[in-house]
C-alpha cells in the first residue's frame, strides 16, 4: 500500500507538472514579434510554428495514453519529461525558422505524453474523493497556465532573449524529471489487451454517452480561449488593465477546488448543469456590461464555470470508459486541444458580439446534451 505522504507528493508533482506542460502551449503568443525579428521573417511564419506544435501535441495526446497501458503510466510520464527537457532546449537553440518548426513539433509530441497519462495514473492510484480533487488541481493548473505561460515568456524576453524562455522551461522539465523519478510510485495494475488500440477507440466513439461528453469537451477550452481572445481584441483600456483583467480569472480557477465536494454532495450531472448555467449567466452579462470592473467579475465567474466543468467531464468519462479510461482520456485530451486550436481563427473571423452568440449557443447546446446524458448515466459514488 502506498503511504499517504507519497500520495501527497505525487499530487503536488502532477499538479506542478501540469502547469508547466500546459504553459508551453501559450509561450509563443506574446513573443511572436521578437522571434520574427530574430529570424527576419514575417510574424505569420512564427504563428505557423504554433500550429505545428498544436498538431503534434494532439498526436502525442492520442498516442501516449494507450501506450501507457503497455509500458506503464510512471515510465511514460518520467520518460516524457526527460524528452520534453531536451526538445524544449532544442527550441531555444533553433538557428532559423525551419529549425523552429521541427523543434516545436518534437516538443509538442513529447509534451503530449503527460495529460492523458496523468489522468489515467490518478485513477489507478487514488480513491474517488482524492482523485476528483487531484483532477481539479491538475485542470486548474491547465487554466492557470493559459496566463502564466504568456507571463513567463514575455517577462524573460524583456530582460534577456526569447531563447531563454525555453531554456527556463527545459530546466524546469529536467528538475521535474528528477523529482518524478525519485518519488512517483508505480502501479500494480496491468492493462495489456489483445484488442488493438484503434478497435478500442472505435468502440469508445460508438458510445453515445461518451460522444456527448466529447462534444461538451470540445467547447470548453474553445470557450476559454475565445473568451479572453475576444476581450483582448475589443478592450480599450491600458495593457496593465488588460493584464489585471486576465489575472482576475485566476480567482475563478481557485473556486474549482470545491468541485470534488460538489460532485460528492449533488452528483456529477448536477455539478455539470451548475457549471453550464454559470457559464450562460456570465456570457449573457457580457452583452450588457463592458467596464473593466464588470469584465473582471464576469471573467471570474466564467473561468469558475470552465474550472467546474473540466474535472466533472473527466470524472464522467473515466467512469463510463472503465478499463479503457486511458484511451478514453486520450480522446478527451485530443478533443479539448482541438477545440482550443479552433478558437483564435474563429475570433479573427467573427465580430465581438457574434463570438458571444457562438459561446452562448455552445453552452445552451451543452445543457441539452447534459440532459440526455443524465438519462443514460446513473452516477454512483464509488466506495472509499
Amino acid at each position: 500500500m502506498i503511504s499517504k505522504p507519497v500520495l501527497m507528493a505525487t499530487s503536488v508533482i502532477l499538479t506542478v507538472t501540469g502547469i508547466f506542460v500546459a504553459s508551453n502551449i501559450y509561450t509563443l503568443i506574446p513573443i511572436y514579434g521578437d522571434i520574427a525579428d530574430t529570424f527576419k521573417v514575417n510574424e505569420n511564419y512564427i504563428v505557423g510554428g504554433g500550429s505545428m506544435f498544436a498538431f503534434f501535441y494532439a498526436a502525442g495526446l492520442l498516442f501516449f495514453g494507450p501506450a501507457s497501458d503497455t509500458f506503464g503510466r510512471r515510465r511514460i510520464i518520467i520518460t516524457g519529461l526527460f524528452a520534453s527537457a531536451l526538445s524544449t532546449c532544442a527550441v531555444g537553440l533553433s538557428p532559423n525558422v525551419e529549425a523552429l518548426y521541427i523543434t516545436r513539433s518534437i516538443q509538442g509530441l513529447t509534451l503530449g505524453s503527460f495529460a492523458p497519462v496523468a489522468f489515467a495514473y490518478s485513477f489507478d492510484l487514488f480513491r474517488p474523493r482524492s482523485r476528483t480533487l487531484l483532477l481539479v488541481f491538475i485542470n486548474t493548473g491547465f487554466l492557470v497556465a493559459g496566463i502564466l505561460g504568456q507571463l513567463i515568456s514575455s517577462t524573460i524576453t524583456i530582460y534577456f532573449k526569447w531563447n531563454y524562455a525555453f531554456y527556463f522551461f527545459a530546466f524546469c522539465y529536467f528538475i521535474l524529471f528528477l523529482v518524478s523519478y525519485k518519488i512517483l510510485p508505480g502501479t500494480s495494475h496491468s492493462f495489456k489487451s489483445e484488442v488493438s488500440v484503434i478497435s478500442i477507440m472505435k468502440k469508445l466513439l460508438k458510445k453515445g454517452n461518451l460522444l456527448k461528453c466529447y462534444a461538451i469537451t470540445f467547447t470548453l477550452l474553445f470557450s476559454f480561449a475565445a473568451f479572453y481572445d475576444a476581450i483582448a481584441r475589443n478592450f480599450h483600456g491600458t495593457l496593465e488593465e488588460l493584464f489585471t483583467l486576465r489575472a482576475a480569472g485566476l480567482i475563478g480557477a481557485l473556486l474549482s477546488l470545491f468541485t470534488g465536494k460538489l460532485i460528492e454532495r449533488i452528483g456529477a450531472y448536477s455539478t455539470l448543469k451548475l457549471g453550464l448555467l454559470l457559464g450562460i449567466f456570465s456570457i449573457i452579462n457580457m452583452f450588457f456590461f463592458s467596464s473593466t470592473i464588470a469584465l473582471m467579475a464576469i471573467s471570474i465567474l466564467f473561468v469558475a464555470s470552465i474550472s467546474i466543468l473540466v474535472p466533472t467531464v473527466i470524472t464522467l468519462i473515466g467512469m463510463i470508459a472503465g478499463a479503457d479510461r486511458a484511451k478514453a482520456l486520450s480522446l478527451y485530451s485530443f478533443f479539448l486541444l482541438t477545440g482550443a486550436s479552433f478558437a483564435p481563427p474563429a475570433v479573427m473571423i467573427l465580430e465581438y458580439h457574434y463570438v458571444l452568440y457562438l459561446l452562448l449557443a455552445f453552452f445552451l447546446t451543452n445543457i441539452i446534451l447534459s440532459y440526455f446524458l443524465s438519462k443514460e448515466i446513473i452516477f454512483v459514488s464509488q466506495p472509499e
